[in-house]
């Protein structure tokens, strides 16, 4: 399994100069089946499933 983290960033500016904040929002899971998964920190126990674009999304198993 890969997990990637999922972040926002804010731009702000501090004495002059142009500062990036980034901020884990959270976490990409990539199933060794190859299934993809975002968690969002402010949705907690609710993962999204994440297909490629396609006219029609695909019935899927939930017991992967």
């Amino acid at each position: 399994m890969q997990i990637y983290d999922v972040c926002t960033k804010k731009v702000y500016e501090k004495d002059g100069e142009r500062k990036v904040k980034f901020y884990k929002s959270g976490i990409m899971k990539i199933t060794d089946s190859g299934r993809i998964y975002i968690r969002l920190f402010h949705q907690p126990e609710v993962d999204f499933h994440v297909f490629e674009k396609t006219p029609k999304l695909p019935t899927i198993n939930s017991e992967d």
